[in-house]
């Protein structure tokens, strides 16, 4: 990468410093807010090793965009790096505004050198935080922020107290290595990613990792206060525990989705998720951790991942008798109790925590009752044949074969010369006719029964989606299976927000499981895990014209092809009708066709 830096540049909206957010809260009447972002290069030094990573605005992590509910954001995205570039506001319905989703080879071509697109879309029906990233190859690992949206019309929340500012908690993953090369050896060798070498808060690791006394991200609150901490899950490849030492934390949105408000010592996100919890600063003075620790099921020999919390500080205020802050920073701050790194009691005690919330203010979308589309898709790991790596003469994967994922048996292939959103908007061929994923297995057995006991485990490599109609009533099952190893998918689904309505473990029962879904108050989620060795059942209103991509969030899973796409159909009238595409849509570049992304 070259060296070229690029300066923060002040947003229209908001002007934010690296490394601290602290934000007052407030509101504004809704509407056209103005961004600029920025694609360069940024030296960074973490861990006492220094890299060239791709940032926006020269700031790790990237910059603020905040919102009001109804506001419509303009964001000028231009690329001063050599990378092929896209970015995706993740989260964000994208009512009507399919083109700009800023998903490569999905709703665009991604932006090559010298190159600008400009995202227009309103923030509709959502309030909290979501985030922004980047959304080809591994490039998510420096080139994300958080996307924040106040309620319209200077509404309070709807509960008390209210909080006197919001402070953004970014947990992400840092690799000494460029994550693109880790990327592509990977891909060329069939083995496995080599794993973060750091827990991030806010792009810091904290004091427990060597070489970081000084990379701590710090945040000052005052006794008797109420904060709003926006914890997102930045990280490419965990799951994680966050807590704040002697610190309860109550519950009030998920996904930028209102949740019935409940209190508990430490949350669990995967990665896409987001948090929006409230802390009380009742302790009377002192310095506490606030920790995000690894939280897998794999035993940590099979896939490994950092056995150090990321930290950062949350320090309080004291006044003197001048009205002066003493210098507390020699005092050795609290460290929180995280449960263990394989505590999936803990996670599953969490999750059945989270009911939607739904009063006269806020108004959601219905439980879909009456499904007229069902689908069952196994996701899970798959093996390719040893002779799949040239120039190698054996794969580095499991029994010298390569690694791969799949849905239905089929690893998905994006297309490189055409964006699937402009191929079904125009009509155009691909290399192949790209209807018709299959809404069952290709291959049925035992899913979570024995390894030995199951079919094929060579994936098909395909460009297939499924077609809905507008106001399609959909349900989907996501089986995961016991191919090579159980573990949690937490799955992404664009343009739509579900309801996960059931979920267990060992093999969906399409008679017996569905009677104890819940269908009055399950959470409304973009981002859900899949249990390990288990199933999650979800529903949504297919109400938004467009190609949507439905993903697994696991960076590496998605190269290696767990994702496929759904195609919304248009319905009657403007309002149901997908507008054409801007006019400043980048253009794909002609290339030799790539296995995966």
């Amino acid at each position: 990468m070259s060296s070229k830096n690029i300066p923060p540049i002040c947003l229209v909206a908001s002007c934010i410093k690296p490394v601290v957010y602290v934000s007052a809260y407030h509101t504004k009447p809704a509407h056209t807010r103005f961004y600029d972002f920025q694609l360069g290069y940024l030296n960074v030094t973490r861990l006492n090793k220094t890299k060239t990573i791709v940032a926006v605005n020269g700031q790790f992590p990237g910059p603020a965009v905040y919102a009001n509910e109804g506001d419509r954001l303009v964001i000028k995205v231009t690329s001063n790096v050599k990378e092929n570039i896209s970015i995706h506001w993740h989260g964000v319905l994208q009512l009507l505004s399919n083109w700009a989703d800023g998903t490569a080879y999905i709703s665009q071509c991604p932006l090559g050198f010298g190159e600008t697109f400009t995202h227009r879309f309103r923030v509709t029906g959502q309030t909290g935080t979501i985030l922004w990233h980047a959304h080809i190859t591994w490039l998510r690992a420096t080139l994300y922020g958080p996307l924040i949206i106040h309620p319209q019309d200077n509404q309070p929340y709807p509960w008390d107290p209210q909080p006197v500012s919001s402070i953004p908690i970014l947990v992400g993953e840092w690799w000494t290595q460029d994550t693109e090369e880790i990327e592509r050896t990977a891909l060329r060798t069939g083995g496995a990613p080599t794993k973060s070498d750091a827990i991030t808060i806010n792009g810091m690791p904290g004091p427990l990792y060597n070489h970081s006394a000084d990379d701590v991200f710090r945040v000052k609150v005052t006794h008797g206060k109420t904060y709003y901490l926006r914890v997102i899950n930045a990280a490419l490849e965990i799951a994680v525990f966050f807590a704040v030492a002697n610190h309860s934390l109550t519950v009030v949105e998920l996904d930028a989705s209102y949740v019935k408000p409940f209190t508990v010592n430490t949350i669990m996100l995967t990665p896409g998720q987001t948090a929006d919890v409230l802390l009380h600063a009742n302790q009377s003075s002192g310095q506490f951790y606030m920790a995000a620790s690894a939280y897998s099921v794999v035993q940590y020999d099979l896939q490994q991942y950092p056995r150090i919390a990321g930290t950062g500080i949350l320090q309080y205020e004291l006044a003197d008798d001048r009205g002066l802050t003493p210098n507390i920073l020699g005092m050795v701050p609290t460290l929180p109790n995280l449960p263990g790194y394989n505590d999936s009691a803990y996670s599953d005690s969490f999750l059945a925590k989270i009911k939607s919330y739904n009063n006269s203010m806020y108004k959601v979308e219905q439980v879909p009752l009456v499904i007229n589309q069902e689908f069952f898709f196994t996701v899970g790991y798959a093996l390719e044949p040893n002779n799949s790596c040239p120039p190698l003469k054996v794969c580095k994967g499991y029994l010298h074969q390569r690694f791969s994922t799949a849905v239905n048996n089929i690893s998905f292939q994006n297309p490189t010369n055409i964006s699937l959103l402009e191929a079904f908007y125009f009509n155009k061929s691909i290399s192949e006719s790209f209807k018709g994923f299959p809404d069952t297995p290709v291959h049925k057995f035992n899913y979570t029964g024995p390894e030995d006991q199951l079919g094929n485990k060579a994936p098909v490599h395909s460009t297939k989606v499924s077609v809905l109609n507008f106001n399609d009533h959909v349900q989907l099952v996501l089986q995961d299976i016991s191919i090579l190893n159980f573990t949690i998918h937490p799955f992404h689904l664009h343009g739509h927000n579900f309801y996960v309505v059931g979920w267990g473990y060992g093999n969906y029962d399409s008679l017996l499981d569905p009677p104890y879904f819940n269908l009055e108050d399950p959470p409304l989620r973009n981002t859900a895990g899949v249990p390990s060795g288990g199933w999650l059942a979800i529903r949504f209103r297919a109400n938004n014209p467009g190609v949507w991509l439905l993903h697994c969030h696991f960076e590496m899973h998605l190269s290696w092809g767990m994702e496929m796409a759904f195609v919304v159909k248009n319905g009657v009238g403007v309002n149901q009708t997908l507008p054409p595409p801007p006019h400043d849509m980048p253009r794909c570049k002609k290339q030799k066709p790539k296995r995966h992304h």
